[in-house]
């Protein structure tokens, strides 16, 4: 079984992958903050984007520290959420409408405790794109900040959609 299934199987039974407490249990149990690497990031994304692909709201929120502020529109009161309670109602709300979802994300940016990843998504939305197949895509930057055991502690999206299926350039998400 390689990581990708472990962690998938993972998922699915509601337990998600926290890689900084994977990578660096020592670091973490002596107080100390490990140093987060571009691959922690890519292993979070990855569960992100399972959870979401299942609409797995469980597994998405054990992704978030307690108190975690997700920012689906930065600025805007009703698109704020703090703690894993309103993040779940969010990602349960968002995602009851959303099919087919497939996900990819670049090389994360990593300085510090924060990281930027871009993601290309596409799925089917009628209430967003109710023409032909229903297809939309999501390109979107996010701005995660991690806390020392690997859960995100804010994170802060932002996004353009546009209406159809689209593929990434040649070159996307490469650091």
């Amino acid at each position: 079984m390689n990581s990708r299934t472990h962690r998938r199987t993972l998922l699915r039974a509601g337990v998600a992958a926290l890689p900084l407490a994977a990578v660096a249990p020592a670091a973490h149990a002596a107080g100390q903050s490990p140093k987060l690497t571009a691959a922690q990031v890519a292993s979070w994304t990855d569960a992100y984007l399972e959870a979401w692909r299942t609409k797995n709201d469980t597994a998405a929120v054990r992704l978030f520290t307690p108190d975690a502020l997700y920012e689906a529109v930065p600025g805007v009161a009703a698109q704020t959420f703090r703690g894993r309670e309103a993040i779940g109602r969010y990602w349960r709300d968002i995602t009851s409408g959303q099919s087919e979802m497939t996900g990819r994300h670049g090389t994360p940016v990593v300085t510090g405790n924060r990281a930027a990843v871009e993601l290309w998504v596409t799925m089917r939305a009628p209430a967003i794109n109710p023409d032909g197949e229903h297809w939309v895509t999501l390109l979107e930057t996010n701005i995660l900040t991690f806390a020392p055991d690997g859960r995100c502690r804010r994170n802060t999206e932002y996004w353009n959609m546009q209406m159809g299926r689209l593929t990434p350039p040649q070159g996307w998400g490469t650091a």
